[in-house]
């Protein structure tokens, strides 16, 4: 069925017939409703990584809000190593907050311009271990070390950095708590293309070392393509291509698809 990808193994994340509509009709408002989502199904699988690409307004933010657990949706659920994240009871809410953690677009704006290095990395770990002050130098060290950033710059404060080393920061800070799923929302679009391949390689690289799962949002198909085992094209609140890397481009195209492919 178009719309759902089904894999042999464990399935991480799995939304299930999602909709979601703002502004709908009341005595106060006579507005006509907007339908953002309309009926999005697909899984990802442990290990793998899925892209979701559309041009603004295809629904992404909304889709990202929801499976972040920010937003509600009309219809449908979604699950997180099998369970409901909008109806989680507490004992399951710490679990998901652990291992689902996500990278935004602007790093600037997600990192304390009152922190530093060190602060930004010790925040996550305080809030869900125990660790003495040599053990949190030593696994902020360790951070930085992973996503390619010298350990020696730990007091530096995080606007300090460049551009790139801000999202190797925030990259940083969100694979902290060893999340199973790493949310990528439009991270890569605002850097230049040296370091959108240095990232790349880097997310490649926790993929397969530390095994996690990578689900990006963008706007841009080549990135998309670089970096995700499957890709699914949003357009207008649903699904109308479903992709996978191994494959290559099909044959038979949306004329959305086409339309980004033309713009890469």
């Amino acid at each position: 069925m178009l719309g759902v990808l089904i894999f042999m193994s464990n399935i991480l994340l799995s939304c299930q017939n999602i909709y979601k509509t703002y502004g709908k009709t009341s005595w106060f408002s006579h507005k006509a409703p907007l339908d953002v989502l309309k009926g999005i199904s697909f899984n990802l699988e442990e290990g793998r990584s899925l892209g979701i690409v559309g041009i603004n307004g295809a629904g992404k933010s909304t889709l990202t809000k929801i499976i972040l657990g920010l937003e509600f949706p009309d219809k449908g659920k979604v699950l997180f190593e099998g369970i409901n994240i909008h109806q989680k009871v507490k004992k399951h809410n710490q679990n998901f907050r652990q291992n689902m953690q996500a990278v935004f677009q602007n790093p600037s704006t997600a990192l304390n311009p009152r922190f530093s290095a060190f602060q930004v990395l010790c925040e996550p770990l305080q809030n869900f271990f125990h660790y003495s002050k040599q053990e949190l130098l030593e696994k902020t060290q360790h951070l930085m070390e992973i996503v390619e950033l010298n350990p020696k710059d730990i007091y530096k404060n995080s606007m300090q950095f460049s551009g790139g080393q801000q999202q190797r920061l925030a990259i940083a800070r969100a694979i902290a708590l060893n999340p199973k799923l790493l949310i990528l929302d439009e991270a890569l679009s605002s850097l230049d293309m040296s370091t959108q391949s240095q990232i790349i390689k880097l997310l490649h690289h926790l993929k397969t070392t530390h095994k996690i799962s990578l689900f990006l949002i963008s706007h841009e198909i080549r990135l998309t393509f670089n970096l995700c085992d499957d890709i699914i094209v949003l357009d207008n609140g649903k699904i109308c291509d479903v992709l996978k890397k191994e494959n290559g481009l099909p044959k038979k195209r949306s004329p959305i698809l086409e339309n980004l492919l033309a713009h890469t």
